[in-house]
């Protein structure tokens, strides 16, 4: 998959190097010069200097080609505009968009943005692991009608409970297992022979009646 990441800057250069690590071409577009030449020395010839909102920047980092654009600046601004045009100038079918402001997330869905970040949320979740015990973190809703919703559970480091296959846990019907992080950093399509234990994190989509039943069957632990 060929990917664009706007901005060179502390969440376009952590996405960079995920992709890079995940086996994935991208290119990295960003204004500055010091920065584009971090990234170069950090994952190779990939950075494009220039303005992301300038379709011939686009052109010269590929978005000809690009299956995937995804915007990290500081400006929700430039964000929506820069996946405006990937989507209807390039015809890049996904884009994924940092939204500064939540006041901003509906007008990006609205407008076609496949996939927002809000980081204001993210940060409150952090916020909310960090006052719980349960550690379940809410990441993005999926469906406002169902409830559905994306969701990250780690399993207690320190917890005594054995590494278990996937097809070996009672997972509620409503749940899936989308992706797993092991301890040890790896990132895992999950299968049902996949090994999850002490110390991994578990993305699932859930939904409000089954978010609770799907932690406990994880952690192995009960709500206060």
């Amino acid at each position: 998959m060929y990917t664009i990441v706007i901005g060179a800057g502390r969440y376009g250069t952590l996405v960079a190097q995920w992709l890079v690590s995940a086996g994935h071409e991208i290119a990295v577009i960003d204004q500055d010069v010091s920065a584009c030449s971090e990234i170069d020395d950090l994952l190779g010839a990939v950075a494009v200097r220039g303005d992301g909102t300038f379709v011939d920047t686009l052109e010269e980092a590929g978005a000809n080609r690009a299956d995937l654009l995804i915007a990290t600046t500081r400006s929700d601004d430039i964000n929506l505009a820069i996946c405006q045009l990937a989507k209807h100038n390039f015809g890049i079918e996904k884009t994924i968009s940092v939204v500064n402001s939540t006041d901003n997330t509906d007008l990006f869905k609205l407008l076609g943005i496949n996939t927002t970040v809000d980081i204001s949320s993210i940060v409150l979740s952090r916020i909310q692991e960090g006052i719980t015990s349960h550690g379940l973190i809410h990441l993005m809703p999926i469906s406002d009608r169902d409830g559905t919703k994306l969701v990250c559970i780690k399993l207690p480091p320190g917890s005594s409970q054995e590494s278990k296959q996937i097809k070996d846990l009672n997972i509620p019907s409503g749940s899936v297992i989308s992706l797993v992080i092991l301890r040890n950093g790896t990132v895992v399509l999950p299968k049902d022979d996949t090994l999850i234990g002490a110390g991994d994190q578990v993305i699932a989509v859930t939904n409000f009646q089954e978010e609770e039943a799907t932690r406990v069957i994880l952690t192995n632990e009960t709500g206060e």
